[in-house]
């Protein structure tokens, strides 16, 4: 792609490897700190054959075989299993449901629309988990996180995961480590649990969480916390400090203000070729609003971000949230451009910081080493890709809709959910074996093959071939989306 004046900066960087140590990623395209975990290798297939969550507890009852409690359930009593689908639609959970170890949940092999969950929160308490392809769309109680990572998890992807109308977090970790996110959606939250009508924080990770990648994401509608990595404060010991993060090639949409915080003491990032794009409620006027702030010691590196300080059609509006009150938490931003932000090459990188200063908040000269590197391109090019490819795919109606606002600068804080009319329809393909593959791929690869196999590829299961292969399908099938030229028209000048 040729970009026009300021813009034609070159960007090109070389990907420097995408595997944390020597392992084997855990599918083709998995990145980051996560990318190594070896999930349900060698475990056995279960089979979500119902959209019901008939339960109680967290043991299914007898009689209830076929839903993905019971799938769960039944994976841990085995040590471990691969999550297939049969079916498309909601599953509406009765109560929080949890992820155990050396588990892989392939939402991407459900037919049709795929699978979205709602209800209850989705609780990752194992090790070497991959959840893939699958939606979060709110219905939350008390409980108000989409996803939660949990120590002792560690060594977990979480792939192509799409999660809106949550209560307070998108995805949020405590004490997780070697965490990869990507290519997901967290924001477009509703109504708070505190006082606060609005309080879409999609990403906290705290209490000793460390060693965490979050790469081609797209955050809408936060408030904050597009992430906000910090331990909490009563923690005082070593294992509190030094946290690492990746957070690459991710654009941020209406954020009210300092989206990204990195509070980790002592930590260290890399964060390069961000895209910020402001909204009806980010902060504009005179006073400067930073979009990545930091403090406690941590020092951070920063390459090819792009913070936009306007819009080019940003339309005017009443200062206030309808029905919200005078709260400042919902108050719209003044609609002037955002000052202190970088929305050209030409200005320098730490525009985008928030008061940099030695011993509080540091910038480092050149890219952590020691953090595992992603696929890094030139930043029109990963901003396409992303608001291509993000989420649980096929898109349902809500990830379509977030297409479009950005590209409009449309859509606003929500209070309550909207009836985007989603539908996940879809016809189960003939599996007479129930090894999670289809009878017809099997029969074009070869005949009948065992999940644990090795018949198509020496490193990768004969299933995980197939589950690559139909994730590959739909991220091919997503139609072409060129955001950067929409996004930055109005200042490539």
């Amino acid at each position: 792609m040729v970009v026009r004046g300021t813009f034609a900066v070159a960007l090109l960087m070389a990907a420097i490897g995408s595997t944390h140590a020597e392992g084997l990623p855990a599918f083709s395209g998995a990145e980051g700190f996560g990318a190594t975990t070896t999930h349900a290798r060698g475990k056995p297939v279960f089979r979500v054959t119902r959209l019901d969550d008939i339960d109680a507890k967290q043991r299914p009852e007898p009689g209830t075989s076929g839903g993905l409690r019971w799938a769960l359930e039944s994976a841990k009593a085995a040590g471990g299993g691969y999550i297939v689908f049969d079916v498309a639609g909601e599953i509406r959970l009765v109560r929080p449901l949890e992820v155990p170890a050396n588990v892989y949940i392939a939402g991407q092999s459900a037919p049709g629309g795929g699978i979205a969950l709602t209800g209850a929160t989705v609780r990752i308490r194992g090790r070497d988990v991959v959840v893939r392809n699958i939606r979060h769309r709110g219905g939350l109680g008390p409980e108000g996180d989409a996803f939660l990572i949990e120590e002792p998890a560690a060594n977990v992807v979480l792939d192509h995961v799409s999660a809106s109308f949550f209560r307070d977090g998108a995805v949020d970790m405590v004490g997780a480590k070697d965490v990869t996110i990507q290519w997901s959606h967290m924001g477009d939250a509703i109504d708070a649990l505190t006082d606060e009508p609005y309080h879409c924080l999609p990403n906290l990770l705290r209490t000793r969480t460390d060693r965490v990648t979050i790469h081609h994401c797209y955050y809408t509608h936060a408030h904050m916390r597009a992430p906000m990595f910090i331990p909490d404060s009563y923690i005082k010991d070593d294992s509190a400090r030094n946290g690492l993060i990746e957070f690459s090639h991710n654009v941020i949409y209406n954020y009210r203000k300092y989206p990204s915080s990195f509070l980790a003491p002592d930590g260290k990032g890399n964060a390069i070729g961000n895209l910020y794009v402001p909204g009806r409620h980010t902060h504009g006027g005179s006073e400067p609003r930073a979009t990545i702030e930091g403090g406690n010691n941590f020092t951070i590196f920063v390459k090819d971000n792009i913070a936009l300080s306007s819009f080019p059609d940003r339309p005017g509006h009443d200062n206030k949230v309808k029905g919200a009150g005078n709260d400042h938490h919902v108050l719209r931003g003044k609609d002037a451009p955002v000052i202190g932000c970088r929305p050209t090459f030409s200005l320098p990188e730490t525009a985008i910081l928030h008061k940099p200063k030695p011993g509080a908040f540091n910038v480092a000269a050149t890219r952590f080493a020691e953090i595992p590197a992603v696929t890094y391109r030139p930043l029109p090019q990963a901003v396409d890709a992303v608001i291509t490819q993000f989420g649980a795919l096929p898109h349902d109606a809500t990830d379509q809709r977030l297409q479009r606002e950005i590209l409009t600068h449309s859509g606003e804080w929500k209070l309550k959910q909207p009836d985007d009319k989603n539908v996940y329809a879809g016809k189960t393909e003939p599996d007479g074996d129930a090894d999670g593959m289809p009878d017809a791929w099997e029969g074009t690869h070869g005949g009948n093959l065992a999940p644990h196999g090795h018949d198509l590829d020496e490193r990768y299961e004969n299933l995980e071939v197939y589950l690559q292969e139909r994730m590959d399908r739909l991220v091919k099938a997503a139609p072409d989306i060129k955001a950067w030229e929409r996004l930055t028209a109005g200042q490539r000048k």
